[in-house]
């Protein structure tokens, strides 16, 4: 018997930061993410194969403790069988699930463009379990768990999580009339999030005046009409998080003599920018690869 699952993958485009503390986030579920399929195998073990664009990267074997046996990746083996194990404390019985199967993760998107390898894989693993995955997100990695929501569904969402109450979740429709003018910038470098949201959690006090504005901004962003507007809307959230953070924008950074509008998505300081500008594709590719940057794609080729 085979058994599959898929998750898709997220880009926060409102609320970095802030999601930790109560605010509304805007964030789109992508039409790239990571599938998984449990087959069932003779052996009383765990067979684990993890795949990236069609090529094998990882490959272990569990025994009926979750103890490795085999492992081409020692480091990640261990990540991957505290996982495993913080989803038996939610439900023990899931090991009989664990057991005798094969299992294959797909990543559809490169691991460093941090679209959600973790999320995906978290959701994945409770769906096939039957727990609950915002409970495995607090045991794992941490985190608001926007991410693990983008992950089931299929539509844009505005996302809250509360302490200590559950996830709240509403479906909404982005598709602005100047979509086409609307790309993603890789910044060539991967930011880890859950050392972002440990070091945001640690030092930084909460700001219910902040999160007020942002959430304001991300409802003015679903409305807007035109891109000039979006962009002021951009460029008001990217000054609410510098303040906050007491860091430069990526603008200020990197291009400060770019004729448009740039706002970092997600943990500052890699990942991808979200760019707003009426030039051409072509003419965008050459500023930015002058400046080191190599990779810019339409953001309407990568959402649902």
């Amino acid at each position: 018997m085979k058994q599959e699952f898929r998750a898709n993958g997220k880009l926060l485009i409102t609320g970095e930061y802030l999601v930790l503390q109560g605010a509304w986030a805007l964030a789109l579920p992508l039409n790239k993410g990571q599938s998984m399929s449990v087959e069932t195998i003779k052996a009383a073990e765990l067979h684990w194969q993890a795949y990236s664009q069609g090529k094998l990267w990882f490959k272990a074997i569990f025994d009926n403790k979750l103890n490795v046996i085999k492992s081409s990746d020692p480091a990640y083996s261990q990540r991957l069988q505290n996982i495993l194990n913080m989803a038996l404390m939610q439900d023990s019985e899931t090991i009989e699930k664990m057991l005798g199967v094969r299992v294959r993760t797909e990543l559809e998107f490169d691991p460093r463009w941090g679209w959600g390898s973790s999320s995906t894989l978290l959701y994945l693993l409770s769906t096939w379990l039957g727990i609950n995955p915002y409970k495995l997100l607090d045991l794992s990695f941490g985190g608001s768990g926007y991410d693990i929501a983008c992950a089931g569904s299929n539509k844009p969402i505005f996302y809250r999580r509360l302490p200590q109450q559950k996830p709240e979740i509403e479906e909404v429709t982005f598709n602005p009339p100047f979509i086409d003018r609307l790309y993603l910038l890789w910044l060539e470098k991967k930011q880890s999030s859950s050392s972002e949201v440990k070091a945001f959690l640690q030092k930084d006090q909460a700001q219910p005046e902040a999160i007020e504005k942002i959430n304001a901004i991300g409802r003015a962003m679903l409305r807007s009409q035109s891109a000039e507007a979006f962009g002021l809307l951009m460029r008001q959230h990217e000054l609410i998080i510098s303040q906050i953070l007491k860091r430069p924008t990526v603008k200020e950074l990197h291009f400060s003599d770019f004729d448009g509008y740039i706002k970092s998505l997600g943990a500052w300081g890699g990942d991808f920018a979200l760019i707003n500008s009426p030039l051409p594709h072509s003419v965008l590719s050459g500023y930015f690869a002058d400046k080191g940057f190599h990779t810019l794609i339409s953001l309407k080729s990568v959402i649902l």
